[in-house]
């Protein structure tokens, strides 16, 4: 025989009897003794008990396989969830020859059906956590602990989830649920990166991601950055992930953060403080767009997975559907926003939106935002208190130029062709409640909004519309002229409790007649009360007399009703009572309308809190009133005209 053969021969029978002693040692092997102490090691560390209900099994081949079936993990004592865990199989794959020296490099561990449960509560607790007093493992004598030691020198290598479900709680709403279909996370050695895939739904949120992660031991040994490069598909929109992740003793720090989400994105850095009885945030992010229904949080709350009750009708404009404030009582945060574009739910745009966010102890303060918005920008502070559920108080304080009025009316609902309007806006309100209408219930502040020249287009009134019924009956000019010069508009609620009272803080002037209000706003049952006092200016040839409260409007914000208040004889009264049902208000209005005195402070300044100089109204036309005979023959030559007498 060659000396090739004899070396080919001599090397078989070695790797012959290496098989079979490797085949023995398996054999040997008593599965009890891979398993034993993997519980042990489980209840020393966490104080949870590791069961398997339907046997475990040793399957030798090239990779020797250990099976564990209806395997579960206890849950802490606290916990809703019976168990922790539950998996119908626990399948680990180990590589051969470590075995000869009795050490276990997992090659794979996999988790088939498994039913996750996952909970944090109001004091911090965290199910997964281990617990602070876990029970010691029992003493075991020093032979067996030896043994012991040798058979849980464990190196870990990929991992496989399939077919399972997580449930997280955090006792803050519904518990989101997480369906696996596939979760690998995969390494050649723990030095090289990680490669990690996930494919199933989240909250019905359909997922599909890859993902290239940094090496097991970076992560385990925490030095230096992570690095985090995430594709896929997120809700129907694609996603794409970049970031190098730091990570020590309670901070997790996401710096060179880009992030992508369909229409979104975004770019900064971000990082989570571990801490108690809260975690705090810290940020700093840019970017240029944010679509909120375009975002997988919007798509989770659409999704039909976990059932809503369902939403009662309000009866108010101001829904009374509570706000949920219980989320600024969980975490701390710290940090700063820029967005070029915020698209919101309902379609509507801002632009260059930027804030200073600090949240503490559920305290939040939205500080110097910007808004660019209805042509405008919007810039102020906003204070959440909600430390005390049941308790939320709100302050809103902000100031605006430069607004649009055509956008603002459009945004009302009254669409209008408008030339100018430069409009202005002061908020300042303090208010308490979680829910829209429990902030205007409780508001108290002023608001005033302030509009400057502009030229309405003038279109075909709505009476069925009580708002146009009331520009017909002050206007009466609307109805002949293509267009209407605004001079100047106010609206200043002085607001205490919910009810703002108007003593002529709202006005409006045009180039040929002027309108104050006085009256009430109660926002608590959102009702209003309103009597309008309109004035021609002088030199106009309509007839003019002194008739005070000519218009008024009451009733609930929703479907007030317009009425006439006139100061004249018992037929006259019935005679515009009757011009009422018809929409002839604008008719009447000519007869009864008093005129704008020369000299006198603008109605828009007294709107403004200027004191009226106007001379008295009673005195300067005394001796030029008309007598009631020819007041009443005037009203009802009005009325006839209405009529077509």
């Amino acid at each position: 025989m060659s000396i090739v053969g004899k070396t080919l021969a001599g090397a078989a029978i070695v790797l012959a009897v290496l098989v079979a002693g490797i085949v023995v040692a398996i054999s040997m092997i008593d599965v009890d003794t891979l398993v034993g102490p993997v519980k042990d090691r489980i209840r020393a560390v966490t104080g949870r008990e590791l069961t398997v209900g339907g046997g475990s099994s040793l399957a030798l081949s090239l990779h020797p396989r250990l099976v564990l079936k209806d395997v579960a993990l206890s849950n802490a004592p606290w916990g809703s969830a019976p168990k922790l865990l539950t998996a119908q199989r626990l399948q680990v794959e180990f590589a051969l020859l470590p075995l000869l020296s009795r050490r276990f490099d997992l090659i794979q561990v996999e988790l088939v059906g498994p039913v996750i449960s996952l909970e944090a509560d109001d004091k911090g607790r965290k199910n997964w956590a281990p617990d602070h007093a876990a029970p010691a493992a029992p003493a075991q004598p020093a032979a067996t602990a030896d043994a012991t030691a040798a058979t849980t020198y464990f190196s870990v290598g990929n991992i496989l989830i399939t077919d399972g479900t997580l449930t997280f709680r955090d006792g803050t709403g519904a518990p989101t649920r997480v369906a696996i279909n596939r979760f690998s996370l995969r390494a050649r050695e723990p030095t090289s990166p990680m490669a990690a895939e996930f494919r199933g739904e989240v909250a019905g949120v359909p997922v599909t991601v890859d993902a290239t992660l940094g090496s097991v031991q970076d992560l385990l040994q925490r030095r230096g950055t992570f690095p985090v490069q995430v594709k896929g598909d997120i809700a129907g929109q694609k996603t794409a992930i970049t970031a190098k992740v730091r990570v020590d003793a309670q901070n997790v720090a996401f710096d060179d953060l880009d992030l992508k989400i369909g229409a979104n994105a975004f770019a900064g850095k971000f990082s989570i403080t571990a801490g108690e009885p809260r975690s705090k945030l810290t940020f700093d992010l840019t970017g240029p767009a944010l679509v909120l229904k375009e975002l997988p949080v919007a798509a989770i709350a659409r999704a039909p997975a976990i059932a809503a009750a369902p939403a009662h009708a309000s009866p108010w404009l101001f829904p009374d559907t509570p706000v949920d404030f219980a989320a600024l009582r969980i975490v701390d945060a710290d940090g700063t926003l820029a967005i070029g574009r915020l698209q919101l739910a309902d379609g509507r745009q801002l632009n260059n939106v930027r804030a200073s966010i600090a949240l503490a102890a559920g305290r939040l303060d939205v500080k110097n935002f910007e808004i660019a918005i209805f042509g405008g920008k919007l810039a102020g502070n906003v204070h959440v208190d909600a430390r005390t559920a049941g308790h939320e108080a709100l302050a809103l304080h902000a100031s605006g130029t430069g607004f649009e009025l055509a956008a603002l009316l459009a945004a009302t609902g009254k669409p209008r062709e408008v030339r100018g309007g430069k409009t202005a806006i002061n908020i300042d309100l303090d208010m308490l409640g979680t829910s829209p209408h429990a902030w205007a219930s409780t508001a108290s502040g002023n608001v005033r909004v302030v509009v400057g020249p502009a030229t309405l287009v003038n279109t075909k009134l709505d009476l069925s519309s009580a708002i146009d019924k009331v520009i017909q009956a002050v206007n009466p000019f609307r109805e002949r002229d293509p267009s209407t010069d605004l001079v100047c508009a106010v609206v200043r609620l002085p607001l205490a409790n919910g009810i703002a009272k108007v003593d002529r803080s709202i006005a409006m002037e045009t180039q040929k007649v002027g309108v104050s209000a006085t009256g009430s706003l109660d926002f608590r049952n959102e009702t209003l009360e309103f009597t309008f006092h309109p004035k021609v200016r002088k030199g106009l040839s309509i007839p003019g007399l002194n008739f005070a409260d000519l218009v008024g409007l009451r009733g609930p914000f929703a479907s007030p009703q317009v009425t006439v208040n006139a100061v004249g004889s018992a037929k006259a009264i019935a005679s515009i009572g009757a011009a009422v049902g018809t929409g002839g208000l604008s008719t009447i209005g000519q007869a009864l309308l008093g005129q704008v005195e020369s000299g006198g402070t603008g109605l828009c300044a007294i709107a403004l809190g200027a004191k009226d100089s106007a001379p008295d109204a009673s005195a300067s036309t005394q001796g030029k009133v008309a007598a009631p005979e020819s007041a009443e023959r005037k009203i009802e030559g009005a009325i006839g005209k209405l009529f077509g007498r």
